[in-house]
């Protein structure tokens, strides 16, 4: 009899663990143009009580004309940028985060896909008194400054669980809506599935053999080394257009990530 029970608690304990959790966001990538003015991507988060798996900026994810689609988009002051479709590849912008072992992995595209390993970031975030209804959840306000930019979350505890979109988590409850001051970036909220029928797996990222697997220090170094080659190609072409004021770009306007 006693061996029953402690199966059947077991059992149980197991199926609640793998209980699985899909939200789809939109995600904004405004970044130096600001105020969530441009290309809008599909992006969704799977999920259980122990690790979570998020991709945006996939083929799969987007239709052939969005893809294909040149559109201008302007900031307040006239300025802005021509994107000639959507920045997209096969596999698209990913990041797995795991509790248990505090590390998580991401891949995004920068002229080639670029694979990082690290300690999971501990963001310090600050929840505030403010509340706001998203879809049908309540959910809290939160603010913290992360990797170069001041995020504003919105969380609901209703499912009290630490994820969000892309690298964000750590609050008591799953982020449904963040974004930057300016709006450089913004993610928010669609739909959600929880518990979620889906067939598709928790996974881990699939890196090519020959590429390298980063730190975040050493991805930092890699950022300040694209930077310096997009300086040097505006140099070169100053000089073909003399009279003509090129400005070199900043880390801010290339990633998301941006601290010095």
């Amino acid at each position: 009899m006693l061996f029953r029970y402690i199966f059947l608690l077991l059992f149980v304990s197991n199926v609640f663990s793998q209980e699985k959790g899909l939200v789809y966001y939109g995600f904004i990538d405004a970044i130096g143009i600001g105020n969530s003015k441009g290309p809008d991507y599909n992006s969704y988060l799977l999920f259980n009580k122990e690790q979570s798996y998020y991709v945006t900026c996939k083929d799969s994810l987007e239709n052939v004309i969005e893809k294909e689609a040149q559109k201008t988009y302007e900031n307040e002051e006239g300025g802005g940028a021509i994107y000639n479709g959507l920045k997209v590849s096969e596999k698209g912008d990913q990041v797995v985060y795991h509790i248990e072992k505090n590390t998580m992995w991401s891949n995004f595209l920068y002229e080639k896909q670029i694979y990082v390993k690290e300690v999971a970031p501990k963001i310090d975030w600050k929840i505030g008194k403010e509340t706001k209804k998203i879809g049908v959840f309540n959910c809290k306000r939160a603010t913290a400054n992360f990797r170069g930019r001041n995020y504003t979350a919105w969380f609901t505890t209703e499912i009290p669980l630490p994820f969000g979109p892309w690298k964000f988590q750590g609050l008591p409850g799953l982020i449904l809506e963040v974004y930057d001051t300016n709006k450089n970036v913004h993610w928010y909220f669609k739909t959600i599935e929880y518990p979620s029928k889906s067939n598709e797996k928790l996974k881990y990222i699939s890196k090519p053999v020959k590429e390298k697997l980063n730190s975040y220090s050493e991805y930092k170094l890699l950022q300040k080394k694209i930077k310096e080659k997009a300086t040097d190609k505006n140099k070169l072409i100053s000089k073909q257009f003399p009279g003509v004021t090129f400005i070199d770009p900043e880390i801010k306007q290339m990633f998301i990530e941006c601290e010095e």
